[in-house]
């Protein structure tokens, strides 16, 4: 049966390809730092886009990738990916546990869940940032082959006897990461978009494509200061010492 439903949504996201687009509704993109710890410590910033972390890495960090629209006739399928790393920092590296999609889950449980989820069994793969390529997390996507599918914010719908109102923003997928000692202080580091080709594009209940407002999310590390640096304050705290005595002989 899950694979009935797989091979039909992939279906559905590719009669996407050629729609009209509906000008008058957006969706939106946030990426947040949703978990820090281990590694050096000194994780600052976790509930936001922005996180520091202690010099020296391997904190393992949670990436939160949320998603809200406008659109009246609700979203049918999203699709959409990141990309890290992409000045070739090699700040992040994936950790052991594979990015998770959700299906139809919000961001504030609600203990019910649209019919709403997964094209396929997970994202369409991932690349591994290096220091000569930049990562990749391809196609976060879910979506339903019935109307059910994920309604605008406030309105009412159901699932079975549950009815509730669809929350302000839902939670799509979340990415795992391990920081790296090569961190720095430099600007965003992970960015969602339409980086899979064809492959990304959302579509409302009009059979029409939905404009995205996309959101990026930054890691920042002091860097670890170098041999001579670290010297020479030595030396610099030593004569402030020595100072200090002769000020106090005399």
């Amino acid at each position: 049966m899950r694979k009935v439903f797989s091979v039909a949504m992939m279906a559905a996201m590719v009669c996407l390809v050629g729609m009209s687009r509906d000008a008058s509704a957006t969706a939106t993109v946030t990426l947040i730092w949703g978990a820090c710890g281990g590694g050096a410590g000194g994780c600052v910033g976790v509930g936001t886009s922005t996180l520091s972390v202690a010099a020296g890495g391997g904190q393992t960090v949670r990436l939160d990738v949320l998603m809200s629209h406008d659109e009246t006739s609700g979203i049918d399928a999203h699709a959409f990916s990141l990309n890290f790393d992409t000045d070739l920092g090699n700040e992040l590296d994936f950790t052991g546990m594979a990015a998770i999609e959700w299906t139809g889950t919000d961001a504030d449980p609600s203990g019910a869940s649209q019919v709403y989820g997964p094209f396929t069994s997970g994202t369409q793969g991932t690349v591994e940032s290096t220091g000569a390529v930049a990562g990749r997390v391809n196609s976060v996507e879910s979506g339903s082959v019935t109307a059910n599918n994920l309604p605008r914010n406030g309105v009412a719908y159901s699932v079975g006897t549950f009815t509730a109102t669809a929350p302000a923003t839902y939670r799509v997928a979340q990415v795992f990461f391990i920081v790296t000692a090569n961190g720095g202080i430099d600007g965003a580091d992970v960015f969602s978009g339409m980086f899979n080709g064809l492959a990304d594009v959302t579509s409302n209940g009009n059979a029409q494509v939905v404009a995205f407002n996309y959101g990026d999310a930054t890691l920042n590390m002091p860097p670890i200061p170098e041999p001579g640096t670290v010297s020479l304050l030595g030396l610099g705290l030593l004569g402030l010492v020595l100072a200090g005595r002769r000020g106090r002989r005399s």
